[in-house]
């Protein structure tokens, strides 16, 4: 969450000449409702089942650059399924950075809802270290420094692949 993945991955896409999929979209426009409305009715468990499948659809479409949900990666086999289908990017900023695009986001995001302001960097310090074991499977990782051109670092290391 707040990586970047969409604001980058539309960039790249342009800059690729492929389309761009974002998969929590696609996900709300098959399903007819929002995400969080499918978290809140259904649990995570379903939603994590519905997002997976979505995403397995994607290997049956032409090249494209896709923005999967932060918590994608964690479930079932789709690291591993992603690795196999694709090139797979982790966009790392610190957690300074995270929390504050986070703050200043209005979107909702169904495993910050309910969250404190004054609890925020803790919960997504939680998240990051849970998931983590799993963004560090993809086959490039991108460190955010300051200054750092995320489309152009992103250049620069699919053109070597």
């Amino acid at each position: 969450m707040g990586a970047g993945k969409t604001y980058w991955g539309i960039r790249l896409a342009q800059r690729l000449g492929v389309p761009f999929v974002d998969l929590d979209s696609r996900i709300e426009t098959g399903e007819r409702q929002p995400i969080e409305a499918v978290f809140s009715q259904q649990g995570e468990t379903v939603f994590r089942r519905v997002e997976q499948r979505y995403l397995h659809e994607l290997g049956e479409t032409p090249p494209c650059v896709v923005a999967t949900g932060g918590g994608t990666p964690c479930f079932f086999d789709n690291m591993m399924w992603m690795n196999a289908h694709g090139t797979t990017v982790f966009l790392n900023p610190p957690l300074d950075v995270l929390v504050a695009r986070l703050r200043a986001d209005p979107t909702i995001r169904p495993l910050l809802a309910g969250v404190p302001a004054e609890q925020l960097e803790n919960h997504i310090s939680r998240l990051l270290e849970l998931r983590a074991p799993f963004y560090y499977q993809a086959q490039v990782v991108i460190e955010h420094t300051e200054g750092t051109d995320f489309l152009e670092e992103l250049e620069r290391v699919l053109c070597r692949q």
